[in-house]
Formats: C-alpha cells, sequence, structure tokens
C-alpha cells in the first residue's frame, strides 16, 4: 500500500505534518490526465494529416469537434470535458492559495507563477465552454484560424491594441522557450517521484520530446502574433493549428509536422502515465 493508502496513486502527500484533501487530489490527477488525452488527440490528428497531405491540422477545438464525430463521441467529449473542468479548478487553487508553496506565495517569482496558472486555467475554461457548447449540439465548424484572425483584429482596434498583441506574442514565444529548457532540465519531473517507475527512462524521453515539440509549437504561434503586429494584419495571427499548418507548407512539410506531431503525443503521454507517481507536497 502507497504511504497515502491509494494503490492507485502511490506519491506521498503530507509534508511538514500537512496533507491535501483526498478530493482535491484527485482534482488535481484528474486535470493532469486530461490535459494529456487533449494533446494526444492534437498530435493524433496532425500525426494523420501529415500522412494525408490533403487535409489541414487541427488544433484543440478542431480535436474536441472531431471527438465528438467519433462513435460514442459525446460520451468522451463529457468524460474530457469534466476532466478539464478538474483541471481549471486545480489551476485557481494553485493560482489563489498556491498550496505547496506556502511559505513563499508572495515572493513576486511566486506571484508571476501563479499569474501563470490562472492564465492556463481561464484557456482550459474555454475549452471546457467549447466542450460543452458541442455537447448541446450548438458547436459549429472549428475554423480557428478565422476565428484567432478575428480576435486578433479586434484587439488591434483597441487603444494600444497593436502593443498588447505583441506583448501576448512575445509571453507566448518566451513560454516556448522555456519549454527547450524544461526538456534540458529536471524541472519536467519536479513533481514526480520517478525512482521506482519500471518505464523510467522511457518516461523522461517521452518528456523531453513532448517538451521539445511544445517549445516549437508555442514559439510559432508567439513569432506570428508579434509579426500580426509588427504589420497590422492579422493574416498569419494563428493559434495552434495555424502553427502546424505553417509547418506543413514548408519544405519536407510532412516530415515537420509528422515529427511535431510525434511530439504531442508524447507530451500527452507523459503526462498521463507520469501522474500516478505526482507527489503533492503542502508547505
Amino acid at each position: 500500500m502507497s504511504p497515502t493508502g491509494d494503490h492507485n496513486f502511490p506519491a506521498l502527500t503530507r509534508v511538514g505534518g500537512q496533507e491535501f484533501a483526498p478530493w482535491l487530489r484527485w482534482v488535481g490527477h484528474c486535470g493532469y490526465v486530461s490535459e494529456g488525452v487533449v494533446y494526444v488527440l492534437i498530435g493524433g490528428f496532425a500525426l494523420v494529416t501529415a500522412l494525408e497531405p490533403s487535409q489541414q491540422p487541427n488544433g484543440s477545438k478542431g480535436a474536441l469537434a472531431k471527438l465528438a464525430a467519433a462513435p460514442f463521441g459525446d460520451a468522451m467529449l463529457a468524460l474530457l470535458a469534466l476532466g478539464l473542468a478538474a483541471l481549471v479548478l486545480w489551476q485557481v487553487v494553485l493560482g489563489i492559495l498556491d498550496p505547496e508553496h506556502r511559505c513563499d506565495r508572495r515572493t513576486i517569482k511566486r506571484r508571476a507563477v501563479r499569474l501563470g496558472y490562472l492564465l492556463n486555467g481561464a484557456l482550459h475554461g474555454v475549452l471546457v465552454g467549447e466542450a460543452v457548447w458541442r455537447l448541446l449540439g450548438l458547436g459549429g465548424a472549428a475554423d480557428e484560424g478565422r476565428s484567432q484572425a478575428a480576435w486578433t483584429g479586434r484587439a488591434m482596434a483597441l487603444p494600444l491594441g497593436r502593443w498588447m498583441i505583441a506583448g501576448t506574442g512575445a509571453g507566448i514565444a518566451l513560454f516556448g522557450l522555456f519549454q527547450f529548457y524544461r526538456a534540458a532540465s529536471r524541472n519536467k519531473t519536479a513533481r514526480v517521484d520517478l525512482t521506482h517507475a519500471r518505464l523510467h527512462g522511457i518516461i523522461i524521453a517521452l518528456g523531453v520530446f513532448g517538451f521539445l515539440a511544445r517549445g516549437v509549437l508555442f514559439g510559432l504561434i508567439g513569432a506570428f502574433l508579434i509579426d500580426a503586429a509588427r504589420r497590422y494584419d492579422t493574416t498569419n495571427a494563428t493559434g495552434i493549428a495555424g502553427a502546424l499548418s505553417a509547418l506543413q507548407r514548408q519544405a519536407y512539410g510532412h516530415w515537420l509536422l509528422g515529427t511535431v506531431a510525434a511530439g504531442l503525443i508524447s507530451y500527452g503521454v507523459f503526462q498521463v502515465i507520469k501522474e500516478p507517481y505526482r507527489n503533492f507536497r503542502a508547505s
């Protein structure tokens, strides 16, 4: 039996005499697993596109649309929506309470990290809304390129809109660079204990490949937004789907797209299989 009395999740949860409530631990577990599933879907559909160049890659919304269209799609989409809602709740808890860093949560560094948690929760909240929208039968065509360009155009019309778009792009590009750092450092397993994991080496390799792919993806998204602000043109302002399409249009595009797609799948699998070893540390 694990130290927490939980056979399925053997990670330690008691540190310094404090312990996460069991329901909160399950919220965190379900949230991270659901995030991994989303990346597997995005990467899987992108890999199919790399093998069939006549198709266009999908982003997160397109992946949800395709999942809904599959056999038993509504049931799978409902489960995924619940998992993503758990992730949103967990990100809010981390952003507001920061239970794993109670002692230093008021430092500038931790406040910046907590803001990142809240932004990540908001982004995944959009996915939850999209999933619920489709479950209600109200989802339209998932043209993510036009949607992104439209939102970017509205933002640019605001006072200092170009600067906001450029700043957002720079932030996303920096996040992409941070993924390369995570691939090369031990940071990617800072919250998991893989000491007794049988597939330790494979799990680490999946994480490295996955973070590299995420670095490329978010680096492209950030660069496109910066370029859109510089040129005052929303044509190239894009999200995940547009970044994957840009890879597809390059020389040897099917190889580039296939490699990044495989990396996104690796990241998703990494998120799922490392979860039983997660170490919730209350301080």
